[in-house]
């Protein structure tokens, strides 16, 4: 599966194929076999062609943030087969209440139901992606009034996952 990782302006294309336990992930033309046992918000303990790695992954919205060594890389994660996707601004999306699929997975989890009232960054949606769960939190405080996903559902990175009614001041 190829994604685009956007990093202080700069496009990355990573590539990450299933290689025995773990995966052949393909950066700027170096490959590396990856063995990792992990979930989004949690240590990642990981081997790297054979050497041993710790850090920290954490995931809000299309924002991947990983820690190692003390620093802190972010990066924005884009479909590539998605091309106007990446043209979308992802604050139009939350000011409308709309929470949208980041990449391509399988819904494994909805935490809210239609008519509940939920607040902004609480987790509402959990998808599971490359073998990681990422939660999924409300864009903006308000009721919930479309859920058209369950869990089961693939999804392809945009879609529509759960849309909010803002609430009223």
């Amino acid at each position: 599966m190829r994604y685009l990782l956007t990093q202080d302006g700069r496009d990355l294309e990573v590539q990450v194929e299933p290689d025995g336990a773990g995966y052949s992930v393909a950066l700027e033309g170096r490959t590396r076999h990856v063995d990792a046992t992990t979930a989004i918000g949690e240590t990642v303990r990981a081997r790297i062609d054979t050497r041993p790695v710790e850090g920290w992954v954490s995931r809000r919205g299309d924002t991947l943030e990983v820690e190692l060594r003390g620093c802190v890389y972010r990066f924005r994660v884009r479909d590539p087969r998605a091309p106007k996707l990446a043209r979308r601004k992802s604050q139009e999306d939350a000011s409308r209440g709309e929470l949208h699929a980041p990449m391509p997975g399988l819904v494994v989890q909805v935490l809210a139901h239609e008519g509940e009232e939920v607040e902004a960054g609480h987790p509402v949606v959990v998808v599971e992606a490359m073998k990681m769960q990422n939660a999924l939190v409300a864009p903006l405080k308000g009721r919930v009034i479309s859920i058209p996903v369950t869990p089961g559902t693939a999804v392809e990175s945009g879609q529509l996952l759960l849309t909010i009614a803002p609430e009223e001041s």
